[in-house]
């Protein structure tokens, strides 16, 4: 039984839905967070743990990035705000990608804050805990492997047969009970309404403007429309009547670390099932949409980041990133929400930039670059950003560590210290937890290849005596800069109502990593 702790006086509580879970309540087995609610308090009450602060995670995702309770979780954490963490299982903290794996468990260590579970304790600071930790970390990566593998085979056979697999049935479409597409007649004509526009040779704004003007709701809700979601309508072969499944797969984005990518998929990974389901558009209008599309010339897309604060900037109203636009004959670019008919007022860039260069640098105050973990400098004098160099070497550091252990167990039981019995469970765990150190410094390893260079960093100081800020207003570049800046921020909300009229009179709320 688990040897559980008294007397403590700040406890949190989180709560998170897991895969499994949402299918479970499909099959009618009740609320899932409901359930670990009432076992949690229970706990909680039988040895007297005060329950200060509660985080429910209505998300399924894995990644910390996309658990916004967790992240909350992890900053009240680290200033160290509880002694302890009560939660139904270790996993629920976390069971994706090792480094945010590694991350929870080396906060929790650093701060000595209990994980409580209804079956363990959890304490870090103890040799056997922390081990027992990583190995069921490792066995939960696998578990959550081979679940979307067998997730995967299943959506990709029933695309094969002809039905919806996506989360919900695509706009104009409606899902019957065998899971084929069938016409919603409510917004099936929009979809036609829209094809019959961009036949007549309207553009996607446009389209876009007249849909929102007729006060249409777009398919996620809002009262506006995208050109992003116009397009997307017009591209989709869903509307001739075909499935497509598997042409594009998601991947994180090493190059600007903004979440992830959509590049397209192997072609064994493919499916395309013609004819599945009654199509919105025949062929004739859709061959007219591609010869007008045919006739427009392509605009190419600049591959280079010329903003800094790309992906952290969030409007406080609608939520969608804030966009900067580039202006001429000017001294000032400006900083504007992408959403067309958002109240929020945008400003001058380069003003908010520097507040955020401000704020953060007091917020960090003293913190200098540590280029082992950093950067490192090549040959060619690029700086390389190296976020798993620093991991790779504890993990080496680690397995050498756990072999040298595991060679000292023969001389502990030659002289007596362990029986056979301590030996030989000591020896297995051990032996767990150097696979699970190998099996990281693989999957960290083949990280670290797509780790890309940055653009060339002027080297005239030593960077053991640059700070960060130092090292952002030396380059040039945007790219490095809004790497720099992600180091540290994981995301700041803008707020700027119509009636502040001064340019400089805006509110951000900056939210640290740290």
């Amino acid at each position: 039984m688990a040897n559980y702790p008294i007397n403590l006086h700040a406890v949190a509580l989180y709560l998170r839905k897991s895969r499994a879970d949402l299918e479970a309540e499909k099959r009618g087995e009740g609320e899932t967070l409901s359930k670990h609610r009432r076992a949690l308090y229970t706990l909680a009450a039988k040895y007297n743990y005060p329950i200060v602060d509660t985080f429910e995670e209505i998300v399924s995702g894995e990644r910390i990035i996309d658990r916004p309770e967790m992240q909350l979780l992890l900053h009240e954490v680290e200033q160290n705000r509880y002694q302890a963490v009560l939660c139904m299982d270790i996993d629920r903290l976390g069971r994706g990608n090792m480094m945010d794996q590694g991350m929870i468990q080396d906060l929790f260590k650093r701060t000595q804050t209990l994980i409580i579970t209804p079956r363990k304790v959890y304490d870090l600071q103890n040799e056997m805990d922390e081990e027992w930790s990583e190995f069921e970390a490792f066995m939960a990566r696998r578990e959550l492997k081979m679940i979307t593998r067998r997730m995967q085979r299943g959506r990709r056979q029933s695309a094969l047969e002809g039905k919806s697999v996506s989360r919900k049935p695509p706009y104009g479409y409606l899902r019957d009970a065998t899971l084929h597409l069938v016409p919603d007649p409510v917004t099936a004509p929009i979809v036609q309404m829209i094809y019959s526009l961009a036949v007549d040779g309207h553009g996607a704004q446009y389209i876009s403007n007249h849909l929102t003007k007729l006060g249409i709701k777009s398919p996620n809700g809002h009262d506006h429309w995208d050109r992003s979601t116009i397009y997307s309508i017009l591209n989709n072969p869903v509307y001739q009547g075909h499935i497509r499944w598997g042409h594009y797969r998601h991947q994180k984005n090493t190059k600007r670390n903004t979440g992830y990518v959509r590049t397209l998929a192997d072609e064994q990974t493919r499916v395309m099932t013609y004819h599945a389901h009654e199509p919105l558009v025949d062929s004739q209008m859709y061959s007219r949409y591609l010869e007008k599309r045919s006739k427009q010339p392509s605009v190419p897309l600049s591959k280079t980041l010329t903003n800094p604060l790309a992906g952290l900037v969030i409007c406080a109203l609608c939520g969608r990133t804030m966009m900067r636009k580039k202006t001429y004959n000017r001294p000032h670019n400006r900083l504007l929400c992408a959403t067309p008919g958002c109240k929020t007022r945008g400003t001058h860039f380069e003003w908010v930039e520097q507040r955020v260069l401000q704020t953060v640098q007091e917020m960090l105050s003293g913190m200098q670059l540590a280029p082992d973990i950093l950067l490192t400098t090549s040959h060619s004098k690029q700086p390389e950003f190296t976020w798993f160099d620093h991991h790779i070497h504890q993990l080496r550091a680690m397995i050498t560590q756990t072999q040298k252990q595991l060679v000292h167990l023969h001389d502990l039981l030659e002289q007596g210290v362990y029986d056979s019995s301590t030996f030989e469970s000591r020896q297995t765990l051990l032996q767990q937890r150097l696979l699970l150190l190998e099996h990281d410094l693989v999957i960290a390893t083949d990280e670290r290849e797509q780790v890309v260079h940055a653009d060339t960093l002027p080297l005239t100081h030593n960077l053991q005596d640059l700070n960060p800020w130092t090292l952002y207003q030396m380059t040039p570049s945007c790219e490095f800069k809004n790497k720099l800046l992600k180091l540290f921020i994981t995301r700041i909300t803008y707020t700027r109502e119509k009636t502040w009229k001064e340019p400089d009179h805006f509110h951000l709320d900056i939210f640290s990593r740290w």
